[in-house]
């Protein structure tokens, strides 16, 4: 019946230009062969015309058929139901099993966030960045009209994502420990195989739109945790080093001793 569904049916997958777990299931989906329509659609849209495409608010959606489907977990738990090979977690048997759900539970409900929140503050500082993440992609309308509407998304992408300079700044001083637990998870052999687990996608995905927030990227580079990047073809978009204050990126720096 499943197989049925796919070969009659090719699934709509709904994104926003840069969003990192649309890229992690993307990459789901080219992992596991299944063909799809990329469906791109403008921030603040899925508010509006979500609940009717694929019954959310927030991206990823997916419709496959008359069903919808919301969010990266959900869809990627459907993908190992659709097609099982190759599986993005491991047998229910396997020792690794409970620790990749915890980890992409964890990249998905704690980690997702940061990114989001720390490009949000940097958008309301300088809008124009906003523009090179859909640079290779075809928008509704054309680019000209969309600019002047730069500052007013970035303030409203800011309010539906909960992102102020507390809560930016929060999330740069803890981002080292969040890598540090990354890190750990690929020493362990949790994440960093050879063939891509769900949480790999997951928590990658993130490392991915961290390491192109111009500011943010000299706290990563260098890191075991980089290494999940390369699960993904290479993100366009930046936002260029000074959009943060400089403070926060000093504070968030490891902090060398004098010998």
């Amino acid at each position: 019946m499943l197989a049925a569904t796919m070969a009659t049916t090719t699934p709509k997958l709904y994104v926003l230009p840069g969003s990192h777990p649309c890229a992690a299931v993307e990459a789901a989906l080219k992992l596991k062969g299944i063909d799809f329509k990329r469906v791109v659609l403008l921030p603040i849209a899925p508010l509006m015309v979500g609940p009717l495409r694929y019954g959310g608010t927030t991206v990823p959606g997916m419709r496959i058929g008359s069903e919808r489907l919301v969010g990266s977990r959900t869809i990627m738990r459907r993908l190992d139901e659709l097609k099982p090979e190759p599986p993005l977690l491991p047998a229910p048997g396997e020792e690794s099993y409970g620790q990749v759900l915890d980890a992409e539970r964890w990249g998905d409900e704690i980690f997702q966030g940061v990114p989001r929140r720390l490009i949000d503050a940097a958008f309301l500082r300088n809008p124009g960045a906003m523009e090179s993440y859909a640079a290779e992609t075809k928008l509704p309308l054309p680019r000209p009209l969309l600019r002047p509407a730069l500052p007013l998304t970035a303030r409203l992408m800011a309010i539906k994502n909960k992102a102020s300079d507390e809560s930016a700044r929060a999330d740069l001083l803890s981002l080292p420990q969040m890598l540090d637990r990354v890190d750990g998870w690929i020493a362990d052999g949790v994440l960093g195989g050879e063939r891509p687990n769900a949480a790999d996608l997951q928590i990658g995905s993130t490392i991915m739109l961290l390491l192109s927030i111009g500011d943010v990227r000299p706290l990563i580079e260098g890191r075991p945790a980089t290494r999940l990047v390369g699960y993904f073809p290479p993100l366009v978009g930046e936002v260029p080093p000074g959009a943060l204050p400089a403070e926060w990126v000093a504070q968030a720096a490891p902090q060398t001793q004098d010998a």
